[in-house]
């Protein structure tokens, strides 16, 4: 198998390897923009003592600090939409290249078209996330701001409930920002940072896969179709297992993320005349390389049973390991035709005998 052979088969996951390292990077951006929110409520909260404030100079002070705060988020924001963008031009290029190099492997001559900046950042800013949930749907800018002002409400809300119960502004502090023999790990500030983490990860993921998708549609000639990538590890969720390796039609399926966090990918289906590309190839788990060819649930069959029970669960695990039901059948058992989690009571309506086998 020669280099580029091998490179087509694992590109994908090397690159969404590469991707979370920017994710990584994307996320401490944010670390400047919390210290000086860090700033503004101190700053709120030095003066006088607030339980001696009547409602009305209370609020005025909430509505400021909500002010502040938020034209703190909204510099963020510019700053995130500029890097996501400038990170979907770079993956539109780099899956072009990785087209046109698969393809020339093939002794067909083959240059891949890449989608303008314009088609990039519309696509980017103007189609949904694929994330379920009371996110799903949303736009890209709508996603962050609801972000943004749930934690300006998780702020102000903090200050106006400490007010009431009568605690000191040091308290109020120390509620906000934890205290330092648990470093910090405690307050509201430290929770803003894990979510901001998780909300950046997203935004890039959904930058990637517009980016991804915008150009296998600049280049429909090749082909039409792409495959739904998961990561083999015990944190991938039951959506992005269950899909593992299934075909979609470009622009009919769902793309990452599926959901906040997701470390999913996906990768252009080539037409059979390109199969050989893939022979031999291997693709990354927890334990180490398996062959290109395997899904989730395939792979789940072969780890140990510990294993399994910590992905699936008790009950899920005895159907999947007594049930009779093929690593196949499982996966589509698992979600709904809107991709929705399926509960064990819909899944034994639509497979009894499978679980009066495996005795549930």
């Amino acid at each position: 198998m020669t280099t580029k052979q091998a490179a087509m088969a694992t590109i994908a996951v090397r690159q969404q390897v590469f991707l979370e390292r920017v994710k990584s990077h994307e996320a401490t951006k944010f670390d400047a923009f919390l210290r000086e929110m860090d700033q503004v409520i101190r700053d709120a909260l030095s003066g006088d003592e607030l339980t001696d404030f009547q409602r009305g100079r209370l609020e005025a002070l909430l509505a400021d600090v909500d002010a502040n705060i938020a034209a703190i988020q909204d510099r963020y924001w510019q700053r995130l939409k500029t890097d996501v963008i400038d990170i979907a031009e770079y993956q539109a290029g780099f899956e072009a290249a990785t087209l046109t190099k698969a393809v020339d492997t093939a002794e067909k001559v083959f240059e891949s078209a890449v989608p303008s900046p314009a088609q990039i950042k519309t696509a980017v800013l103007t189609n949904p996330l694929s994330v379920r949930g009371p996110d799903g749907g949303k736009l890209l800018e709508s996603f962050v701001t609801d972000w943004s002002s749930a934690q300006r409400k998780a702020f102000t809300g903090t200050i106006r409930r400490s007010y009431f119960e009568g605690q000191t502004n040091a308290q109020m502090v120390r509620a906000i920002r934890g205290t330092r023999a648990l470093k910090y790990s405690n307050g509201l500030l430290s929770s803003t940072k894990r979510g901001a983490d998780a909300m950046v990860r997203t935004a890039v993921q959904h930058a990637a896969s517009q980016a991804r998708s915008e150009t296998w549609k600049a280049n429909s000639d090749l082909s039409t179709e792409y495959e739904f990538i998961a990561t083999l590890d015990s944190r991938t969720t039951v959506q992005c297992r269950s899909l593992d390796r299934r075909v979609f039609k470009i622009g009919k399926g769902p793309v990452p993320p599926l959901h906040v966090g997701c470390r999913s990918t996906t990768i252009l289906k080539l037409p059979p005349e390109f199969d050989f590309l893939n022979k031999g190839a291997t693709r990354a788990s927890v334990n180490g390389p398996v062959p290109q060819d395997l899904s989730y649930y395939q792979w789940l069959k072969e780890q140990p049973e510990e294993f399994i029970r910590e992905v699936l669960g008790r009950d899920r695990t005895k159907l999947f390991l007594d049930g009779g039901l093929s690593a196949e059948r499982f996966a589509a058992l698992q979600l709904d035709r809107t991709f929705q989690p399926l509960t064990l009571v819909q899944m034994k309506a639509l497979e009894p005998l499978a679980f009066l086998k495996a005795g549930l």
